[in-house]
């Protein structure tokens, strides 16, 4: 049975999907599946299940922190519709089952009764990283939906119907079980577990991992001071806390879920946020020195104009004047590809830095706006794509300038997706980066004032974060690199953010339209921070509701999307099954730490 487990485990390992323990066992041997007593449970099949389901949980939680944050694309118009009773479902599931399957917290204690049966095996590694993962979920559903049942939790036979714990009281226990893990990794007897999916057997890093979680809580009820001296946190990229996957397509299919949506023969399914493409794309691409130099790594366009908006041409042969001049070519608009192309600007959004990027991007870009929830028209293979950061996809690799040589003006832009290009899906889940930490202290030391600090930490933020996306440049080996930004590029970028920061205000105001009248000091932190966590925004949601920054980003396609969640609903799945689980009637009920600040853009 030992041998069927290690083959099972390399199955795992290669899995993006979730794993069911329960179809591999052999069920003759149990009294039940559900219940495996301590001689026949196996502690590396319980760890694999717990890290394959805080790996999906972490992609729900950041797909609807981002989408909030402008980060990633939001679909549909109204807060409460989009963040009703089913957006945490399978997150409640995953976290407090008790099937003996998928639950982490079921599976935890299971790891823990073996541990406490079985005094001649040391599970202390198994147990570093359940309570670890444990601890950062918890935190994360108290993030998100408030006060939740903890107390009487993972006991169904004591308490099959538990009653929810105050916010504050779940978080204090979260940070209690945090410590017990680095109790744990700090007693493991030499190397840990082949069985770890995050950092292959090293102490060392999960305890960096501990601190930073630990890091990311004092920032969240607002210990600023705690954030500015934290130690011993993840501040190398080599200690980067990340998913990784491969490039199998089938049985199973190891890539990056994103690389498997948007790289297929069909062409692309995902739409790239407006606000966050404005954000890194400067006014005409790399002839601007705002533009930043991640953008050709993050997003993959296929298309060099995009209806409604303009675009750069190449006047090859001089047909328009001096040969090789650059001109401003204005798209038409297209109502069957880009039906909000031939309509007016929403009346709200009218005179406001939103009227230019509500519908069309410049420079070839094509995604849409925060709420557009218009239908899927034939667009596949004309807007942009996941580039090779962080889902394994294509660099972009073409000129911002279309080379014009006479030919119809409709030409072909020369790059699009396709099955097994660029990277092959062999990207990362961000989850905690060094870059995060440098912008969570940067936060926190302006809070203090210590704003040269800040400024420090700032630059050192987005330095490692161009590195690492650099970095995977290599994925996409064949493509041209002649664009790619170098050294000099991303010194000058660095240096005008850094001339901004420095010259910005602490504060400024806001104009009639409620944006800010300059950006200030927040504002710049929180769009750098928010350009870093593309792919894993776990965090900008919470930093949303603690900061009410970064005030630019854009507002709602509909002129009343309701109230920007504070919380968001129960899971309807718990709050069927259980009495004790009330469900609220809107999202404004408030986490404890959260203070009730307003973002204008909300």
């Amino acid at each position: 049975m030992k041998k069927i487990y290690k083959i099972l485990l390399i199955a795992i390992v290669a899995s993006s999907t979730l794993f069911y323990s329960c179809d591999s066992i052999e069920l003759e041997q149990l009294a039940s599946p559900n219940e495996l007593s301590s001689d026949q449970a196996d502690p590396d099949l319980l760890l694999n299940s717990i890290q394959l389901a805080y790996r999906v949980t972490q992609r729900t939680f950041q797909a609807n922190s981002a989408e909030l944050g402008r980060i990633d694309y939001m679909f549909g118009r109204n807060y409460l519709d989009n963040y009703g009773d089913g957006t945490l479902n399978a997150v409640w599931s995953r976290f407090y089952s008790n099937d003996g399957v998928r639950g982490i917290t079921i599976n935890t204690n299971a790891i823990e009764a073996l541990d406490i049966a079985n005094p001649d095996k040391d599970l202390s590694y198994h147990l570093g990283i359940a309570k670890t993962l444990q601890a950062h979920t918890l935190m994360q559903l108290v993030d998100f939906l408030g006060d939740i049942p903890w107390s009487e939790a993972g006991k169904p036979n004591e308490f099959p119907l538990p009653k929810a714990d105050s916010s504050a009281d779940v978080y204090t226990a979260a940070i209690a079980i945090l410590a017990e893990a680095k109790v744990h990794f700090t007693n493991t007897s030499g190397i840990g577990t082949g069985n770890d999916l995050f950092y292959d057997g090293d102490a060392d890093k999960w305890i960096k991992l501990v601190n930073t979680i630990q890091m990311r809580a004092d920032l969240t009820v607002g210990n600023y001071a705690a954030v500015a001296a934290a130690t011993n946190v993840i501040e190398s990229t080599d200690d980067d806390f990340q998913f990784n996957y491969g490039t199998n397509v089938l049985s199973p299919d190891t890539r990056h879920p994103d690389y498997a949506a948007d790289y297929t023969s069909s062409g692309a399914n995902i739409y790239q946020s407006n606000w966050l493409i404005n954000t890194m794309v400067g006014q005409y691409g790399d002839f601007s020195a705002n533009t930043d130099p991640r953008r050709r790594y993050y997003f993959f366009r296929q298309n060099w104009r995009t209806p409604g908006s303009y675009a750069l041409i190449e006047d090859v042969l001089g047909l328009f004047g001096p040969a090789g001049g650059v001109l401003v070519f204005n798209a038409a608009g297209d109502g069957e590809t880009l039906s909000c192309s031939l309509q007016d600007t929403p009346i709200h959004l009218q005179f406001t830095p939103d009227e230019d990027i509500w519908c069309s991007m410049p420079v070839g870009y094509w995604g849409r706006f925060h709420g557009n929830d218009e239908g899927t028209p034939p667009d596949n293979f004309t807007r942009t794509a996941v580039g090779v950061y962080p889902a394994g996809g294509s660099f972009d690799w073409r000129a911002d300038a279309f080379p014009y040589i006479g030919e119809s003006i409709g030409a072909s832009f020369g790059q699009a997706v396709g099955l097994g290009n660029g990277g092959g899906g062999a990207g990362i889940d961000p989850i905690y980066l060094a870059s995060y930490v440098d912008f969570m202290k940067a936060e926190a030391n302006l809070t203090l004032g210590n704003v040269a600090e800040a400024a420090t930490h700032f630059e050192a933020g987005m330095t490692k974060s161009i590195a690492k996306v650099q970095s995977f440049g290599a994925l996409d080996g064949t493509v041209d690199k002649s664009q790619a930004p170098d050294a000099t590029y991303v010194a000058d970028f660095i240096a005008l953010k850094m001339a901004e920061f420095n010259a910005a205000a602490m504060t400024t105001a806001l104009d009639g339209t409620g944006f800010p009248t300059a950006k200030d000091k927040m504002d710049l932190l929180g769009e750098q921070y928010f350009v870093a966590m593309y792919g894993g925004a776990g965090d900008a949601f919470n930093f949303i509701r603690r900061t009410g920054y970064p005030r630019t980003l854009s507002r709602s396609l509909d002129t009343n999307p309701g109230s920007f969640p504070r919380t968001v609903l129960y899971p309807s799945s718990e709050v069927s099954a259980n009495p004790n689980i009330l469900q609220r009637q809107d999202l404004s009920s408030t986490v404890f730490w959260d203070k009730g600040v307003v973002n204008p853009a909300n």
